[in-house]
């Protein structure tokens, strides 16, 4: 029997304060608009090797089990979490902060855990300032709430780190809120990472796991090698991992490390979390080079995540049944994670919130272990068929471990706790699931529906261009497919072309006038074009349908509310608030409605309502400052707007009053408001829409700086249009230019850029009118750019175009001068590498490549790949002199994998050597030495190409020497029929279709793709 331990009782604290850490810090901000869909946030790409002494802001939690930490300054991430009594980590705690370049913003951290939200992880916000708050609760429990807007989705998710005072255990509440009137971007990851040592086991039940493209294998026995990969020592082989647990209906997962005799576990509703992810580095140096890159002495770490769906759905996923999944409009979302130390079990084979058990069958005896997590008083029952063989009253404390046997087997157990608190069936497909793992064989995805299907999956990427051209396809082969239609009438909808959306919804409409898809964009459409009738009818007949009933009457709540109809208001949102009591938007109107009929009593308990679903609500904020405005309320105000970007929080909570038609209340959220162009552009509209003067207003923010404005909102093309027409500066078509870039409308974005001619003083302005490809002008905008900024991004970007341009040398004239005055420089100094391969300066190239040291970034391989081409290539031209001795040790030294580089080498079936291996061959046989040149032939055909959990091990180029070597040993049939399967294999693969294309015809064929491979192979063949 375990002994437990008895602590006196405690309130939880909570405590804010500075601490001075070692840091390696990011900079370098981008100022140039990021033409992906990561617009409109900018890059970091300022990273370094030499550590500062850095103070940040800490937030600590406590109580007597658990200490937390959170660092509101990284993304509000839980930095550490530690069992008190042990002094054990829970989570992977790094004593440094080494930020690197992994991110889609470019900085990363890896340890704790870290929340991500919006259309893929790691999120813009993971390593910059959040709104924050912290506090003690009535229940005694202590909160810290982080609360961020992302951009990418204008949407809203605010997270509650919560300790009580008498549970081991601390739960992270999540709540994410659409206010936008279409579907956006769906993607929800928490990422906690642990450490890898101490004979880590990862404890996920499944039977499978899947990938990121939806492929799936076994789990936990890989059949491929019979390792059991839940051991973490046992993923010593292939590459970087990421298994997707998959096949059993479970609610948690964890990690134990064995040697230690203690682990974690994470609890939550399947219902809520039904992905369970595990990420592995690689053990080989490919993924252990990271140890250092990423912390000074704490080791190497893995990741586990818990995800809103199945896998982590990246592009290929689309065509399996593991898809991705749009965010409705106007929808809410909640859950609750739960996170605890587990200590002195041995395992465990279950777990929730009030604790983690393990059954272990050893010797005849069966092994009870019980880590409880809050106050335990129940029956702890063992069953086997349909007998009791054991019950025992379980009276314990918080992580007060209680441990038993019987002599039994494990043999068809269930073991309870209390009236089925908690529940263990040892049977092997117990909870095993019966989902579809595959698509099937004969859909048709170029069908209309198949068609649709990828729009639609784009669409849910962020990639409205490509889904633009897959919903044309669906509707050229069926005009009148009406979800395509719809579809597109949301598509159009975003890109700000309104009268189209309309005409799209309007003829699905005339095919069924009661869908309820239909309806309610017909309404946002209308609403946007002012034809508020038509909106009203919309919203009215969509409200008819379950899905979209809520988001209907919450429109109508707002049309009236524009119209000061507010009884009206207030019975539309109240009816949208039955069907979504979590709807912030109908709450929004609700308390404005109030607040101008002056019922202060219930505009003050919507506004409760809304704190309890967002702490950290700017809008309740400004709406208390508003209904008694004093100094105190204008500060408390201001004093939360703490995040990496105030601004976007201004201007965010401006267009939500300006949408509700509150003009007034925008203006005064305005004029709090940091100074900013755009701020001023709208303060300038607002007071020419209320009859006021604006050409001071107009005047500043034409005076502002440009630099990192990125304008991504639908209501900035009113203003941008409005201030084009008002005034002759470049600013606003420049700004407007950017955002019909951004919503694919490239003609006008061009039209626009050209029209600013050469007035703008401004770098950014010429790099990114260049990157618009307009033709004529892009050079002389990136020469312009140089002169403008003698920065290393602008000749980075003139040197990029002359080798996009096959002008090598021009590409040389730029980049050698300036690396030379900037040697410190490893971005440009992979830049000037390249330009000097490519000028066949090889012996430069490699004297170059010995001395710099380059921080990767994460999957970058190009220092790497750029010393393997110049040792080739000089191997080359020793063959072609016949000196085969010194072509054989150039090959030799294109096999390493220079530490300084920042590329580990995989392990070796993960190196692809066919093309050294090759010229091996080929300098041994013109050596005479026919039997060490058939090892190397032979050893050409025993690679086998393969992608792996998303990691390719092969080269595309080198199929061609694999089809050579095949012709050899066997006959060209055999070499062609090889060949082919690797083409079926990966049709997209345009590498392929240039091998299969010489290998057929005998001859180097020319081609505009630049690839390594391709560039040694022309100089062999």
């Amino acid at each position: 029997m375990g002994a437990g331990r008895a602590l006196a009782q405690q309130e939880a604290s909570v405590k804010e304060y500075n601490k001075t850490i070692t840091s390696y810090p990011f900079s370098d901000p981008n100022p140039i608009p990021n033409f992906t869909n990561v617009y409109p946030y900018f890059r970091y790409d300022g990273f370094t090797d030499k550590p500062v002494q850095k103070e940040w802001k800490i937030v600590e939690l406590e109580n007597q089990y658990i200490r937390l930490t959170i660092m509101p300054q990284i993304g509000g991430k839980i930095w550490s979490a530690i069992e008190k009594s042990t002094g054990k980590p829970i989570v992977y705690e790094n004593h440094v902060i080494k930020f690197r370049d992994i991110a889609m913003r470019g900085p990363w951290t890896s340890g704790g855990i870290e929340p991500n939200y919006g259309i893929i992880g790691h999120t813009p916000n993971s390593v910059t300032p959040v709104d924050y708050l912290t506090r003690k609760n009535a229940d005694g429990s202590v909160s810290c709430i982080i609360s961020v807007l992302d951009l990418l989705t204008s949407t809203t998710w605010t997270m509650e780190v919560n300790l009580p005072k008498d549970k081991a255990y601390f739960t992270t509440k999540s709540f994410w809120y659409n206010s936008t009137p279409i579907e956006e971007p769906y993607y929800h990851w928490m990422n906690t990472g642990i450490k890898t040592k101490d004979n880590l086991q990862y404890i996920f039940p499944g039977t499978n796991y899947l990938g990121h493209q939806g492929e799936y294998s076994d789990w936990p026995i890989n059949k491929q090698n019979g390792k059991d990969i839940s051991f973490y020592d046992n993923n010593n082989f292939g590459g970087y991992k990421s298994y997707h647990v998959f096949g059993k209906y479970t609610d948690f997962f964890g990690a134990y490390w064995h040697d230690d005799d203690f682990g974690m576990a994470r609890y939550g509703g399947h219902e809520d979390k039904a992905g369970k992810k595990i990420w592995i580095w690689g053990l080989s140096n490919q993924g252990m080079i990271w140890e250092k890159l990423l912390t000074d002495n704490d080791g190497q770490y893995s990741e586990i995540q818990s995800g809103r769906l199945f896998n982590q759905t990246s592009p290929k996923s689309t065509f399996t049944p593991f898809k991705h999944k749009s965010f409705a409009p106007g929808a809410s979302d909640t859950w609750t994670e739960y996170w605890y130390p587990v200590m002195k079990t041995k395992g465990f084979v279950q777990a929730n919130n009030y604790g983690a058990l393990n059954v272990k069958a050893a010797g005849g005896w069966l092994k009870l272990y019980f880590n409880p997590v809050q106050q335990t008083d129940d029956v702890l029952e063992v069953k086997q068929g349909d007998k009791v063989i054991y019950s025992k009253k379980l009276t314990l404390n918080p992580l007060q471990i209680f441990t038993d046997s019987i002599k039994a087997d494990a043999k068809d157990v269930v073991v309870t706790l209390g009236s089925n608190k908690l529940i263990y069936n040892s049977k092997p497909d117990a909870d095993n699931l019966n989902r579809p793992l595959d698509l099937p064989k004969d859909f048709d995805w170029n069908s209309v529906y198949g068609l649709y299907t990828q729009g639609k999956e784009l669409m849910d990427q962020k990639m409205y261009p490509e889904a633009e051209t897959k919903l044309k396809e669906a509707l050229s082969k069926d005009p009148y497919y009406l979800p395509a239609l719809v579809q597109t009438a949301v598509l159009l909808y975003h890109n700000m072309r309104y009268t189209e959306a309309l005409s799209y919804a309007k003829t699905a409409l005339s095919i069924n006038t009661n869908d309820g898809a239909a309806n309610y964009y017909y309404g946002v459409s209308n609403t946007q074009l002012g034809n508020i009738t038509d909106a009203k009818d919309g919203f009215d007949i969509a409200s008819l349908s379950v899905e979209y009933r809520n988001t209907a009457y919450s429109a109508l709540g707002s049309l009236y509310l524009k119209e000061k109809n507010y009884p009206k208001a207030l019975e539309f949102t109240s009816r949208a608030l039955d069907f979504n009591r979590y709807d912030i938007g109908a709450l929004q109107v609700q308390a404005i409605a109030y607040r101008r009929l002056k019922d202060v009593k219930n505009a003050t308990t919507v506004l409760d309502t809304i704190l309890a679903y967002e702490p950290l609500s700017h809008f309740v904020a400004f709406e208390k400052y508003l209904l008694q405005s004093t100094e105190a309320n204008k500060t408390a105000f201001n004093s939360m707007v703490r995040n990496e970007q105030p601004i976007e929080s201004y201007l965010d909570l401006a267009d939500s009053y300006y949408k509700n038609g509150c003009i007034t209340e925008s203006e005064q959220v305005l004029q709090l408001s940091p100074v900013n162009v755009l701020v001023n552009y709208r303060l300038a509209f607002l007071a020419q829409q209320q009859g006021k003067s604006y050409n001071e207003l107009l005047t500043k923010g034409n005076s502002l700086t440009a630099a990192f404005v990125f304008p991504f909102r639908n209501s900035d093309e009113d203003v941008l249009q409005w201030a084009v027409q008002q005034s002759n500066s470049w600013k606003p078509k420049y700004f407007l230019a950017l955002l019909y870039k951004d919503r694919n409308r490239i003609e006008e974005s061009k039209k626009l850029f050209a029209q600013c001619g050469n007035e703008p003083d401004f770098a950014p302005f010429y790099a990114a009118r260049a990157a618009m490809q307009i033709g004529a002008t892009d050079l002389a905008d990136l020469n312009m750019a140089v002169k403008l900024d003698k920065g290393w991004r602008y000749n980075k970007l003139l040197g990029e175009y002359y080798i996009n341009h096959n002008q090598y040398a021009d590409a040389l004239a730029i980049v050698e001068p300036f690396y030379k005055t900037h040697a410190d420089n490893y971005i440009i100094g992979i830049l000037y590498a390249k330009t000097l391969l490519l000028n066949k300066r090889y012996n430069d190239c490699g004297k170059l490549l010995s001395r710099i040291n380059i921080l990767p970034f994460e999957g970058a391989t190009i220092g790497r790949e750029l010393y393997r081409e110049t040792e080739l290539m000089q191997a080359a031209q020793k063959m072609k002199t016949k000196n085969y001795a010194a072509a054989l040790t150039f090959i030799k030294e294109a096999k390493n994998w220079p530490a300084n580089l920042g590329v580990g080498k995989p392990y070796a079936e993960n190196v692809d050597e066919r093309l050294e291996d090759w010229m091996s061959y080929q300098c041994y046989l013109k050596q005479g030495n026919t039997i060490e040149a058939n090892k190397f032939l032979q050893k050409i055909t025993d690679f086998k190409p393969k992608i792996e959990n998303t990691v390719s091990n092969f080269l595309p180029a080198n199929d061609l020497v694999t089809a050579w070597a095949i012709e050899k040993l066997q006959d060209k049939a055999a070499a062609v029929n090889w060949l082919n399967a690797e083409v079926k294999q990966y049709p997209d693969d345009q590498v392929l279709q240039w091998v299969k294309a010489v290998f057929e015809s005998g001859r180097y064929q020319q081609t505009e793709l630049s690839d390594p491979g391709i560039r040694i192979l022309r100089e062999l063949i």
